[in-house]
């Protein structure tokens, strides 16, 4: 997607302005917890929550790719915060609804955070007195959200609500992802109509819904795709400085070409990325096939590929202490949320038939 020479210059202070803010995040060594309002206090000062709004609302107006280039140095830094709802889907969703428009005063204050609540297989229902059952997909910083956005039903049967996330009738099962960042499910045991705001039904709520599933998974991929990068680097670093036999490790051609096939797939993922940011930028319906390949590319390329960087970096990799392997957990963890690879599959598949 091409990029005027302002939003060049405007990208380029942004991500320069977020990786700043990222390694002071990360230097201070918070405990890798969600949980943690000081730190959460950071990212509102630092302007992240609602970013994506317009100026005359509180943000900057920053758009998708933007969005991205701040999700992608959070990553970098492996960020325990999971603030993709607050920086991606919250302001996407109040251009469609008012109720979602009126809350933006407190997202960017830092009180209100949201959470997509995505069913289970088990689904999420809507029974015939009004009332909402059923149970979440592991959601990333879902322990921190005040409001959840539920979307139930499918095609013309849809609707999406808003609901608080301490309602009557709402469970939240804390916990924490393979890496350390928190997480909850949510169990509906039957929230009463009155704790409910319908935001969207029909055909047009199964859009919306769709949408924001995808700027979800947008953003856990440019978190990937950052800490991918960082991977990257960093192990090139090492094989430069490090010796075996009195020579650098990247002076041993089998270590050479390692780097230049991880190199590789570290361009088409990022390739993959631009075309799935620029598919949900697109006014109107998206291409949900773009962002299926950049989801299968975490799966079953840049996970193994990290692998083999571990591969060459040796013990150290496997420390706790050493980032290399905080990396391969946390993507890890990314590959599986959101129906991971089969999800990504089946759709590609839906879409060639």
């Amino acid at each position: 997607m091409r990029r005027s020479n302002d939003q060049i210059e405007t990208d380029t202070l942004l991500r320069d302005s977020a990786r700043e803010f990222a390694r002071e995040q990360e230097a201070a060594q918070r405990p890798a917890s969600s949980s943690d309002a000081g730190s959460w206090q950071a990212y509102v000062d630092a302007g992240w929550p609602g970013m994506a709004l317009g100026e005359d609302s509180g943000g900057i107006g920053a758009d998708l790719d933007q969005c991205c280039l701040v999700l992608r140095e959070a990553g970098r830094a492996l960020l325990p915060q999971s603030v993709t709802a607050d920086i991606l889907i919250a302001p996407r969703l109040a251009q469609h609804s008012p109720e979602i428009a009126a809350l933006m005063p407190e997202l960017l204050a830092g009180t209100a955070r949201f959470a997509l609540v995505l069913p289970d297989e088990s689904g999420i229902r809507e029974a015939a007195d009004g009332r909402i059952e059923g149970r979440s997909q592991l959601v990333p910083g879902g322990d921190q959200a005040t409001h959840l956005l539920i979307p139930t039903g499918t095609g013309e049967a849809t609707r999406l609500y808003l609901a608080a996330s301490d309602a009557t009738g709402v469970s939240v099962r804390p916990g924490r992802l393979m890496d350390g960042r928190g997480a909850a499910r949510f169990e509906m045991s039957g929230i009463e109509p009155d704790q409910l705001t319908l935001l969207a039904s029909g055909e047009s709520a199964r859009a919306i819904a769709d949408e924001l599933e995808a700027l979800a998974i947008c953003g856990l991929l440019s978190e990937g795709l950052g800490a991918f990068e960082a991977a990257f680097e960093m192990t090139v670093d090492y094989v430069q400085i490090r010796q075996q036999f009195k020579q650098p490790l990247a002076s041993f051609q089998a270590v050479e070409h390692i780097i230049a096939d991880v190199y590789c797939e570290l361009e088409k993922a990022r390739s993959l990325h631009m075309a799935m940011a620029g598919a949900l930028e697109t006014p109107g319906p998206f291409d949900a096939g773009a962002v299926a390949r950049a989801r299968l590319c975490l799966a079953r390329t840049v996970l193994p590929a990290t692998g083999r960087l571990i591969q060459i970096s040796g013990g150290i990799a496997l420390t706790e202490d050493y980032k290399l392997g905080r990396i391969y957990r946390r993507l890890q963890a990314d590959a599986a949320l959101f129906g991971g690879a089969r999800r990504a599959t089946d759709i590609i598949a839906g879409a060639a038939s």
